[in-house]
């Protein structure tokens, strides 16, 4: 059986009706407009008995938890089938992690929205899954420069737009396209009051006037942190930032030859990675964060690997800084990868990812200067453990693969 591809979206806007406080920058900003709507996209891909359905949710992001819940309800009317929710990280939508409510002892998250958003992002799932059908690939990359920078340490950054888009198997109409660029969705300031998936919204219909066809977007290794580098903090900014991503997009896919897919590898890797951050820490005990720690006190979490034609994604779970996310894409195109694509704040949130050697935390967390990724991190062993879960996931795929041609 040859590649299948089914998609569905849902609006998951939150209503204004309760203050709605938006989650990326300081706390106590409630939303006082809609200038876009926040969508789930969900993407399902099956080939002869592996079926994973990716879901791209216009969110700061989502604990692993919380997102085992959706699977296991996904899980429910379609067995066997895997769940992979990544957040835009959208720095205007709601609160859905605890961080940026009114106070500092107070969660933001709307406990009502929050369980029909769950809900919604299983159905939409689910509603991906119902509506398969026969599909190629065109795969594509290109560079797309002076739209993103990187805040911490200029001289390293990743500028590559991923461009994955499924077409028809027979005609090769386009049927979506996936976008996967690593910049964080913040032109709009931390003034801006108006619900919007940033950039990410005239991206994504840039590319669906064009094709005709829904368009997902998703984040690459955008720690450091890789931010807008427009020359202003406006809608009209954002607008054009999105934009020439979209148009690059189009030309890049415009080159790509469809592939016939006959099998795709889907795997996931888990490990566990000390609660390190004495901030986290503090958060979880107010209750501000949710989820269990192991018996340890630590994480557990995940990372999983997708190969699908000349194409892999590695989808991690959290804000990877560049300098670990180019050495991933060696690494997966050293494994024969032609297309090595890097999905972030998948299936988890656990905050920036560094490399080991880069790690100094301040000395006061909350005047952090020059290591606000620091401490807006698990700790100094999450990049190394990370790294590791490549290799395994790598070395599994390529011992199924030898077992399979042998």
């Amino acid at each position: 059986m040859t590649l299948s591809v089914g998609y569905a979206q849902s609006v998951i806007t939150p209503s204004l009706e309760r203050p709605v406080y938006l989650a990326g920058f300081g706390r106590n900003r409630r939303a006082a407009s809609v200038h876009d709507d926040l969508y789930a996209r969900a993407l399902a891909l099956r080939a002869h008995d592996t079926a994973v359905i990716m879901v791209a949710a216009d969110l700061i992001g989502l604990a692993r938890h919380e997102i085992q819940a959706i699977e296991r309800a996904v899980q429910e009317q379609a067995p066997g089938v895997q769940l992979v929710v990544a957040a835009t990280h959208t720095h205007h939508g709601p609160d859905t992690l605890g961080l940026w409510g009114p106070d500092e002892m107070t969660r933001g998250v709307d406990a009502g929205y929050f369980a029909h958003l769950k809900q919604t992002l299983a159905t939409t799932a689910l509603a991906a899954y119902q509506r398969l059908q026969p599909a190629a690939l065109r795969a594509a990359a290109t560079m797309v420069t002076d739209v993103a920078r990187n805040a911490r340490n200029p001289a390293i950054t990743d500028e590559e737009l991923s461009c994955l888009q499924f077409v028809d198997a027979a005609t090769h109409r386009p049927l979506a396209t996936l976008l996967v660029y690593p910049c964080h969705p913040e032109v709009l300031w931390d003034d801006n009051p108006h619900i919007t998936s940033d950039y990410l919204h005239s991206m994504r219909r840039a590319v669906e006037q064009a094709t005709g066809a829904p368009c997902i977007g998703m984040v690459g290794a955008l720690g450091g942190m890789m931010t807008p580098a427009m020359p202003g903090n406006s809608f009209a900014d954002a607008e054009r930032m999105g934009v020439i991503l979209g148009e690059a997009a189009l030309t890049a896919l415009a080159e790509a030859s469809p592939q016939t897919v006959d099998r795709i590898d889907y795997r996931r890797h888990l490990f566990t990675t000390p609660l390190a951050n004495p901030l986290f820490q503090m958060a979880m005990q107010a209750g501000l964060l949710t989820g269990a720690l192991n018996v340890d006190g630590g994480l557990t979490t995940e990372a999983s690997l997708l190969s699908i034609g000349d194409a892999t994604i590695f989808f991690m779970p959290g804000e990877v800084l560049p300098k670990l996310g180019l050495a991933y894409k060696a690494t997966l195109r050293a494994a024969g990868a032609r297309h090595a694509v890097l999905v972030g704040l998948a299936n988890d949130e656990l905050g920036y990812i560094l490399p080991a050697e880069e790690f100094v935390y301040p000395d006061n967390p909350f005047e952090p200067g020059d290591h606000y990724e620091e401490s807006m991190s698990v700790g100094a062993e999450v990049g190394p453990a990370l790294t590791a879960a490549l290799d395994v996931l790598l070395h599994n795929q390529h011992a199924i693969r030898r077992s399979e041609d042998e």
